[in-house]
């Protein structure tokens, strides 16, 4: 376990795939990184993007989606912003086995969705002990579709289950196409997202080939599952109690 000093914390979150039963993928991600110098990581992955860009003919006005993006230049990518930002960023995400859901998850997405970022919150709070240190945690997320009613929604509900901890929690709605680590989340959903529902596919393949191995691990560390499998707060005592042996 490592705690982030720091009073101030960044989560950066999107989402890979559809809740909806009508969906090609069995499992649904929501994810992206945690991070604390803010200015640093935006700009390095800024640096990056700029390099990507110019390599691959890429032009200014199409955004960099882990979608749209050819395999190749979102593996340079993710190995030039982690080459550059090292442990200043930790990649967490949720893995969600859609056939395995209660159906209540498909009637609304928001409401599933707002439900998986709260696990993330409840999982890496206790492992990176946010309470030791931690003042302010920031999320900002992809604005998507979103109505002006379900603006608060998400931040509502984490000030009220995290109401006895000492960190406020604040909510931010953007522009992919203008927000660097929105972008970055993006792009490390999709490659976690085709491990799960692709893993034989070409595009996997390539993946796994040439992305470097501590960042692949650094992703696989990083994942939770739902529904749970395990106890993974148990196992988070086990680890404590290594640690102190």
């Amino acid at each position: 376990m490592t705690n982030i000093l720091s009073e101030k914390i960044y989560l950066a979150l999107d989402e890979s795939g559809k809740l909806n039963k009508n969906d090609v993928g069995n499992y649904f991600v929501v994810g992206g990184f945690i991070y604390t110098d803010k200015e640093f990581v935006k700009s390095k992955i800024k640096k990056a993007e700029s390099e990507i860009r110019q390599k691959y003919n890429i032009p200014k006005e199409f955004e960099i989606k882990g979608n749209k993006l050819e395999e190749m230049a979102t593996i340079e990518l993710i190995n030039k912003v982690f080459n550059e930002v090292g442990d200043a960023i930790k990649p967490i995400f949720s893995v969600v086995s859609r056939n395995e859901l209660n159906e209540h998850f498909t009637v609304s997405e928001m409401l599933a969705y707002d439900f998986f970022v709260n696990n993330i919150i409840h999982f890496f709070s206790k492992y990176y002990n946010f309470e030791s240190y931690c003042r302010d945690i920031f999320i900002l997320m992809d604005e998507r579709n979103l109505k002006k009613t379900d603006l608060n929604q998400l931040e509502n509900l984490l000030k009220t289950n995290f109401i006895e901890k000492p960190f406020n929690i604040t909510t931010y709605y953007l522009s992919s196409k203008l927000t660097d680590v929105v972008r970055f989340a993006d792009i490390l959903d999709h490659v976690v997202y085709t491990y799960y529902n692709n893993p034989d596919s070409p595009k996997n393949e390539l993946y796994q080939k040439n992305i470097n191995k501590d960042i692949l691990n650094k992703l696989s560390l990083g994942t939770i599952y739902y529904p749970f499998k395990k106890s993974y707060f148990k196992s988070l005592n086990q680890m404590k109690a290594k640690s102190k042996k």
